[in-house]
C-alpha cells in the first residue's frame, strides 16, 4: 500500500492527506510553488472540528447540489462532495484550482467540478445549469435549489450577497464563514452601529442567523480578525411587500451612503424630490425627519419606497 501511494505521489504530486493539516498543506503549496496571498483573502481553514461544524450546519443530504465559493486548495469542497449529490467549487486562483482538481482525482471523487474564475463575473445560474442541467438555469428560479457553503474571502461578501440574493440561481440555504464584524452586520437589528445596507439586504431576502464564532488561529495564515459562521435561509417572498424593488433599494442606499446625515438630508434630491417634498413624505409616514437611516426598520423603508414609487 505504501509503495503504491509513493508511486502515485510521484506521478501526481503528494498522496492524499488531510487538507486541514498545516504540514500537508504547506507541502502541497511548496510543491506547486504557491503561497497564500492575503490580498485575495487566502486564509485556509486548518481545523477539522470547525470544518465539520460548517458542513453539519448545511444539513446535507445525498440529493443536495452545493456551490463552494473561494474554494482554495479544497478542504471544504472535498468534504462537501462526500455528502452531497454534486459540488461546484469556484476558485479565482488557477494554481489553487489545479491543486483541488488533483486532490479530487487522487481521492477518486467524481461529483466535484472545479471552475476557475472571478465569481463576480460568473453567471452562477448558467454555470450550475452547465454542470447539473437546465433546471437550475434559464432565468427562472425553478427546479432543484442550490446550497451555498463557503469560507468567503472577506472583500467578496457584500457584492457577492447582492449577486446571489438578487440573482436567478434558486437558493435553498447559504452557510457562510465571514469576518465576525460582517456577521454582526448581517444579523444586526435597527438602531445600532452595525445595522446598514448589508443588514437590510440579508433580512429582506432571508432569515439570517449567527451560528458560531471562529478564532483567527484556525487558519493558515492567520488573518488579523476573527470570523463567524452564519446561515441565511431564503424567504419564499421578501420580508416586506413592495411594488418596486428598484425604488426601495434607491432609498435604502441613499439612507446609508452618509450615515451621519439625517434621513431627510440623505434623501434630499433622490428622485429629483426637494427636501421640502421629502419632509412631507416622511411626516405622512410618521417618520421624524431628524432620524438617521440606521434607525428605520424594513417596514418603514418599504412604506417610504411605496410612496416614492406611487
Amino acid at each position: 500500500m505504501a509503495g503504491r501511494d509513493q508511486k502515485r505521489g510521484k506521478k501526481g504530486g503528494l498522496p492524499p492527506g488531510k487538507m486541514t493539516s498545516p504540514v500537508y498543506l504547506q507541502k502541497i503549496l511548496q510543491e506547486k510553488k504557491l503561497r497564500p496571498r492575503r490580498s485575495l483573502g487566502q486564509h485556509f481553514l486548518i481545523d477539522e472540528n470547525i470544518l465539520h461544524k460548517i458542513v453539519d450546519a448545511a444539513g446535507l443530504t445525498g440529493d443536495d447540489l452545493v456551490i463552494d465559493i473561494g474554494a482554495g486548495p479544497g478542504a471544504l469542497s472535498l468534504l462537501l462532495a462526500e455528502q452531497a449529490a454534486g459540488v461546484i467549487a469556484v476558485e479565482w486562483d488557477a494554481g489553487l484550482a489545479a491543486v483541488l482538481k488533483e486532490q479530487a482525482r487522487l481521492r477518486k471523487i467524481d461529483n466535484l467540478a472545479v471552475v476557475t474564475g472571478d465569481v463576480r463575473r460568473l453567471d452562477l445560474a448558467q454555470v450550475s445549469g452547465a454542470h447539473w442541467g437546465a433546471k437550475v438555469s434559464g432565468g427562472e428560479k425553478t427546479g432543484p435549489a442550490v446550497k451555498i457553503v463557503a469560507n468567503l474571502p472577506y472583500y467578496l461578501v457584500t457584492p457577492l450577497l447582492f449577486q446571489l440574493l438578487q440573482g436567478q440561481l434558486p437558493l435553498k440555504l447559504l452557510v457562510l464563514m465571514v469576518q465576525f464584524e460582517v456577521a454582526a452586520r448581517i444579523v444586526a437589528p435597527p438602531g445600532g452601529k452595525d445595522y446598514g445596507l448589508l443588514s437590510i439586504l440579508c433580512q429582506f431576502y432571508t432569515k439570517p442567523r449567527l451560528l458560531f464564532k471562529v478564532s483567527r488561529h484556525v487558519f493558515y495564515p492567520a488573518p488579523r480578525v476573527g470570523s463567524a459562521v452564519v446561515a441565511l435561509e431564503p424567504l419564499p417572498a421578501p420580508a416586506v411587500e413592495i411594488q418596486h424593488q428598484e425604488a426601495f433599494w434607491q432609498i435604502v442606499r441613499a439612507a446609508f451612503q452618509k450615515r451621519r446625515k439625517t434621513i431627510l438630508n440623505a434623501l434630499d434630491g433622490v428622485g429629483d424630490h426637494s427636501k421640502a417634498a421629502w419632509k412631507k413624505k416622511l411626516l405622512a409616514r410618521g417618520i421624524a425627519p431628524r432620524r438617521r437611516g440606521e434607525t428605520l426598520t424594513l417596514g418603514e423603508f418599504a412604506n417610504l419606497s411605496e410612496m416614492f414609487y406611487n
